[in-house]
């Protein structure tokens, strides 16, 4: 049993480990009215709003708020206000400086204001609106993704939100409200993190083994130059906490392609924003005062008859116990706790720690219900609901204990319920995937066979909704899971048929890894391409022997 888990883990864990490459296509900025080129037109396009409105009051990016921008124009155009095309944006073109120097890209500047609009009821419907509003008019400007946002005029922070297609997907629809923040919009660290969200952006838009692996490559390099500082225990406050939600989102996109590496540092660095959110929600304080006598300091040794009092932090998984007012976490907070979330699974699964399968448990099923209460759509909830499925599998298999991998089974039908294979085909394709794992995680545990006549087809169910193009990494998890599963019960079955098409799958698995970038998973597919291949000759070998000696009996004898 625990092979089978190490070799799954390999599969998990990609080991990538890129090249830093530096490379600069000449800076070309372009707006609405002018559009120059001087070198040949890069691969990926994005497009930058205006931080301020049209309106006098918000004229000073220091005043843009969205409560002032006008609901008709808001609700006509997903949020957006024409701006003055001739009243340059400050904060714009900070952005568009701080950006200019990542290759293969190109900025077009988008003389409209975008604000959620006051009037929707549900706050995830309002930004949701405006985010789709946001990337429909980058798209008709041939961008791929839109910054936008505003300077707070309450806590005079700047706010960035970024919305490409990927994020648009129901795979990121629980982070699609994410909001980085930053006390000084040209800080050198400010600067580092919205280069860091353009480069998490072009390994979504990568393409191909090469283009890939590049891309996640300048990717690391940013992120390296951020690790060492984490690791010593800086918490970016200057630039604020932006620079922190940026990593950790860069750290999340990198997990998604098998590359594990940022997890633990991304989860320490947004940590302190998390436990934030958490006290800021409770119903009351939960840390704990605990008296402790103090040390004897008399000539005599006698103790002194004073004492001290020291407060005992409450752990993560107390703070969200103690919530019960689910109103108090709004949608932007709701993101940062789902993008931990999502960390922590991705920490759990590589690492299989006990304490942190706890926390995500927890969190995960405080998500779901803050879904299920206060809105956010049923994707939203289904998302969350696969996410505790995952937390209670990786939990499972760490602690032996089968009955967490059928309450996985539960929560990845619960999912499945809840959502369309044709309107959210990769989520589907991620619920039937964990539904299978948790089937083949009870058994294991239980020690009987896999019931492949219940798991391979939903396997297969997911590799039919899931494209390999746009997830190669999705698909390639699933199809090495599925290979897995052929050659363990053809081992133990003698059946050459079912090992043949192991073999089958470990090379189809091997070339999606491959695409995705994660090396790792493909060494381990090839491995397991090589088990198959060795199985069948063994098998092959046998029957030989059985047919030459007239049976199963007397090639034991032989044998022995």
């Amino acid at each position: 049993m625990a092979g089978f888990w190490s070799v799954v883990g390999l599969a998990i864990k990609s080991l990538f480990a890129g090249q830093d490459a530096n490379g600069h296509t000449g800076d070309v900025v372009t707006s609405d009215s002018d559009v120059t080129t001087s070198e040949p037109e890069p691969s990926y396009r994005y497009a930058i709003a205006r931080f301020s409105g049209a309106n006098p009051a918000n004229a000073n990016p220091a005043n843009a708020n969205p409560a002032n921008a006008n609901p008709a124009n808001a609700s006509a155009a997903g949020g957006a206000t024409p701006t003055n095309p001739e009243q340059p944006d400050a904060i714009a073109n900070i952005l568009s400086r701080s950006l200019a120097s990542i290759p293969d890209s190109q900025v077009v500047l988008v003389n409209q204001f975008f604000a959620p609009n006051p009037d929707v009821a549900d706050p995830f419907q309002a930004i949701r609106e405006t985010k789709l509003g946001a990337l429909n008019v980058a798209h008709q400007r041939d961008a791929q993704a839109m910054f936008w946002g505003r300077q707070n005029d309450v806590t005079g922070q700047l706010e960035v939100h970024l919305i490409s297609d990927e994020l648009a997907s129901s795979l990121y629809g629980l982070i699609m409200p994410l909001t980085h923040c930053f006390k000084l919009p040209e800080h050198h660290d400010t600067t580092e993190a919205l280069r860091i969200l353009l480069s998490a952006e072009l390994v979504h838009q990568a393409r191909g083994s090469e283009m890939r692996s590049q891309q996640m490559a300048r990717l690391t390099s940013h992120l390296e130059d951020l690790l060492e500082r984490i690791q010593k225990g800086d918490t970016f406050d200057a630039a604020g906490p932006g620079v922190a939600t940026a990593y950790a989102f860069a750290a999340y996109v990198l997990a998604e392609t098998g590359d594990r590496k940022y997890c633990a540092t991304a989860m320490r660095v947004i940590e302190p924003q998390i436990r934030q959110i958490l006290k800021a929600a409770g119903d009351q304080p939960v840390e704990k005062a605990v008296v402790k006598a103090a040390a004897p300091s008399g000539l005599l040794g006698e103790k002194l008859h004073h004492k001290e009092v020291v407060v005992k932090e409450a752990s993560t998984e107390e703070l969200i116990a103690g919530i019960s007012d689910f109103d108090k976490v709004d949608c932007q907070k709701t993101a940062i706790l789902a993008l931990y979330g999502g960390l922590v699974n991705w920490s759990l699964v590589s690492n299989m720690q006990a304490s942190t399968g706890t926390l995500a448990i927890a969190l995960w099923k405080f998500l779901v219900r803050r879904f299920e209460l206060t809105g956010g759509s049923a994707a939203d909830c289904a998302t969350a609901i696969c996410r505790v499925g995952e937390a209670l599998v990786a939990h499972a298999k760490e602690t032996e204990n089968a009955k967490l991998a059928d309450s996985g089974v539960v929560q990845f039908r619960r999912a499945i319920g809840m959502i369309s294979n044709r309107s959210h085909a990769a989520l589907y394709a991620i619920a039937a995937y964990g539904l299978a794992e948790s089937i083949v995680a009870s058994a294991l545990i239980n020690d009987i066979h896999i019931p492949d006549e219940q798991v391979i087809p939903v396997y297969q169910a997911s590799l039919k909704v899931c494209a390999r193009r746009d997830q190669p990494y999705i698909w390639g998890r699933t199809m090495f899971a599925l290979a897995s599963v052929q050659l363990m019960n053809g081992s133990q079955s003698k059946d050459s048929k079912m090992t043949g098409l192991a073999r089958v799958s470990f090379s189809q698995a091997y070339e999606a890894f491959t695409d995705a970038g994660a090396k790792g998973a493909a060494r381990a597919a090839s491995g397991g391409y090589t088990r198959a291949e060795n199985m069948l000759s063994q098998l092959s070998h046998r029957k030989a022997v059985m047919d030459a000696t007239g049976g199963e009996n007397n090639q034991e004898s032989t044998g022995s």
